[in-house]
């Protein structure tokens, strides 16, 4: 009878260490972590500061995360603090994955450095066959306290306060000057070199008086006309007289800013001589574009630029 009471003992143990490793293999097949995202800094931790874990469980149909047995805002461990609790699920044909928030906040009134941690916690599973529970283990860090043992009067312990070391401003200032007439001299070029008005000094010289004309000219046989005689008025103008072909070479020597153009002063006399006194050979359209350019090149010449 006593051999038969052993067997059956022996049979009980054997069956709960068996019913156990089932359940402890049914716990990590049915429920998993996925991750668990600690607090990146681990010392220096101060009253009032706040850790956040923040975890991923990943559960199996039927089961489900059971909200009943969370761990409940506010909820103090060793002068850490639950704080907030925050749960957010999706579902797939598979089961159910938890994004689990935990914050927690530090209140203790030690005076020396600490090892302090954030709890354990147990999520309990619900929705199968049996009971499961998955475990999250504690994180410990270091309390650093505000102020050491034995200080009782805060005012001995005060540092002067000073005010910041002034910066002289004084070559920033004279940079921003330089850099400030730099700009509007800059600005000024660019609206003299490519203005057309005559508001400005330098800028009513004769082929800028004649680039402003041809471009109020019609495209047409007269506009063409008048624009090759605002030309030669121009040429004339600068000369003293009438300008012909022939004495280019005299004009250029007396306006050497000129010389860089002979070519397109030599091609308009000629293009002149054949739209004034021969058959005309070149489009309007074509003449009236080539005499706008070079009124505008002769124009950035006479500016000097």
């Amino acid at each position: 009878m006593k051999n038969f009471k052993t067997k059956c003992y022996v049979l009980l143990g054997m069956f709960a260490i068996f019913n156990g490793a089932i359940a402890q293999e049914s716990e990590i097949s049915e429920a998993k972590i996925i991750s668990v995202i600690n607090p990146l800094q681990s010392h220096n931790i101060q009253v009032g500061d706040v850790l956040s874990r923040k975890i991923i469980l990943d559960v199996k149909a039927p089961y489900q995360l059971s909200l009943q047995t969370l761990p409940m805002k506010g909820v103090r461990h060793d002068d850490v603090e639950l704080s907030q609790i925050s749960i957010t699920q999706s579902a797939s044909k598979e089961g159910i994955q938890y994004n689990i928030d935990l914050r927690y906040q530090v209140f203790t009134a030690v005076f020396v450095p600490s090892v302090l941690q954030l709890p354990a916690e147990k999520f309990a599973l619900t929705g199968g066959p049996q009971a499961l529970s998955v475990n999250l283990p504690a994180w410990k860090f270091w309390f650093s306290p505000l102020a050491p043992k034995g200080m009782t009067k805060a005012r001995e312990n005060m540092h002067m306060q000073f005010k910041p070391t002034q910066i002289d401003l004084q070559q920033h200032k004279n940079k921003l000057i330089v850099f400030t007439g730099i700009l509007i001299v800059g600005l000024l070029g660019l609206v003299y070199i490519n203005a057309d008005k005559r508001w400005l000094p330098f800028m009513n010289g004769a082929f800028a008086k004649a680039h402003r004309k041809l471009k109020k000219l019609p495209k047409n046989a007269e506009g063409e006309k008048q624009a090759l005689s605002d030309m030669h008025q121009a040429f004339n103008q600068l000369h003293g007289s009438n300008l012909f072909a022939n004495e280019l070479n005299i004009f250029l020597t007396k306006h050497p800013a000129f010389v860089k153009l002979t070519k397109e002063i030599e091609a308009f006399f000629e293009q002149s001589n054949q739209a004034l006194f021969a058959q005309k050979t070149q489009s309007g359209d074509q003449l009236m574009a080539d005499l706008m350019v070079l009124s505008r090149r002769l124009r950035d010449c006479e500016r000097g630029v």
